[in-house]
């Protein structure tokens, strides 16, 4: 079972990150993608804050993946984005573009995203 790490949300220049706990590295390969990365040396000072939170208020957005795994089986997964990235996600410009990059968990690569199924923000009634 993976232990719990720290991520950070990096909101923007000049902007207070914000920070939340979670328990795979889904985001290492694509943390220059996502705005979200794991924090290496954690200080003990961090506020954490819930992701229900998070998606809540807007700073972070949960998107649907598909990707091809090993085998050439086509899966779906769930990746999250912060509110500064989803332009250069859905966009034009190729480096910020999450298709034909590699999505692991850990160090295991679960295959190569095909393409983006939606984004989608979290209601709370």
């Amino acid at each position: 079972m993976p232990l719990p790490v720290l991520h950070k949300v990096k909101y923007g220049a000049g902007a207070s990150d914000f920070y939340h706990i979670k328990t795979s590295d889904a985001y290492e390969s694509l943390k220059a993608v996502t705005g979200i990365e794991k924090v290496a040396d954690p200080k003990g000072t961090e506020e954490i804050i819930p992701v229900k939170e998070l998606l809540r208020t807007g700073i972070i957005w949960r998107i649907g993946i598909r990707y091809k795994d090993s085998s050439g089986k086509k899966k779906s997964a769930h990746l999250l984005v912060t509110k500064g990235k989803l332009a250069g996600v859905f966009g034009d410009n190729a480096p910020d573009q999450l298709e034909d990059k590699e999505y692991k968990l850990g160090t295991v690569v679960k295959g190569k995203i095909e393409s983006i199924a939606g984004r989608r923000k979290a209601t709370f009634y």
